[in-house]
């Protein structure tokens, strides 16, 4: 199985990623974002791509690694949001993590939308979620103008299905014939929250299985 764009190939992550999603997690400009500023043990890492591979294992959906040119350059996250987010915590929520090299390409953004496309055709969800730092303005500006956002809470987003589903105004979706990505739509909505995605540790009382990462808009 893989995702396509015109410049992206995702595919689910595989047991050999290590090495790959530690590059990734472990960048220095990245670790400046996370909670605790400090680098993700390997066995740590190791831990949460067995997780990784199980979710594709049990329920047809999880994390995606994202290849440019055969290089990676970064990965999605998706997984249940988990309890104490207000909201059901089977609910899925979507995070992406791009290698500094590639900031400012519109990665997370192409590639966060591929996945969210992907949840709501293949696997059926009716919503997924992405968290947004409070502190972040352009990221709030950008999902302060998206129709069919809705806001939760101070940092939780929701977009719907429907929502996020082409019409007339919408054009082609991103990744197949006649896309252009560079024409706003409203399936745009979703790459605006995708790319400001994250996963908690604490802030919505979540285990501390996954690292709780900040990323901007335009990385």
């Amino acid at each position: 199985m893989e995702l396509r764009t015109d410049r992206l190939v995702l595919r689910p992550v595989a047991e050999d990623d290590l090495d790959a999603l530690l590059a990734i997690r472990n960048a220095p400009e990245v670790i400046g974002t996370t909670n605790t500023g400090e680098p993700l043990p390997r066995e740590r890492m190791a831990g949460q791509l067995e997780r990784r591979l199980a979710s594709w294992r049990d329920h047809r959906l999880g994390s995606w690694l994202i290849l440019l040119d055969g290089e990676s350059v970064g990965f999605v996250e998706v997984a249940p949001i988990g309890e104490g987010s207000g909201v059901d915590p089977d609910e899925i929520e979507l995070g992406v993590v791009i290698h500094p090299q590639h900031w400012g390409k519109g990665i997370a953004a192409e590639a966060g939308l591929a996945v969210a496309r992907d949840l709501f055709e293949r696997v059926g969800c009716a919503r997924v979620y992405a968290g947004v730092d409070p502190t972040n303005e352009k990221s709030l500006r950008v999902v302060a103008k998206a129709p069919g956002v809705r806001k939760v809470d101070d940092e939780l987003y929701e977009l719907t299905a429907e929502a996020s589903r082409p019409g007339d105004e919408a054009g082609p979706v991103p990744g197949r014939p006649g896309a252009d990505p560079s024409q706003p739509s409203s399936a745009a909505v979703v790459a605006a929250v995708a790319a400001v995605a994250t996963f908690a540790t604490s802030t919505h009382g979540k285990p501390p299985s996954i690292d709780r990462c900040r990323y901007a808009l335009h990385r």
